[in-house]
């Protein structure tokens, strides 16, 4: 059994309320928040299976900023259609936005 795995670069953004979430915190709102969209998600393997989701960075506790992340999927899918299903199921304050490239991410940090 092979399962496929497409990555998709996008910006998680933290302001208002949830600027308290820890990293981790934010993960598990993240995780509950694609379950509920009902997107092809993609599952580590092992004998906890959970999303894999993957972060660039942190933000410190109490500091509003967006954070890009790598979110994985079973199957290729938009970026518009995984921001118009998730963000609806996240907490104000967290929204998902514009898709980024790692290269582009990158030349902005100089």
């Amino acid at each position: 059994m092979q399962d496929n795995k497409f990555s998709l670069n996008l910006v998680v953004e933290k302001k208002e309320e949830m600027i308290y979430f820890s990293q981790l915190d934010t993960l598990l709102v993240l995780t509950r928040a694609l379950r509920r969209a009902n997107l092809p998600n993609y599952f580590t393997k092992g004998f906890r299976p959970r999303i894999k989701i993957s972060f660039q960075g942190a933000l410190k506790l109490g500091k509003a900023g967006k954070i890009p992340a790598t979110f994985y999927f079973n199957k290729k899918i938009p970026p518009d259609e995984v921001i118009q299903k998730l963000n609806p199921q996240l907490p104000k304050g967290l929204r998902v936005t514009q898709p980024f490239s790692k290269t582009l991410a990158i030349d902005n940090t100089k």
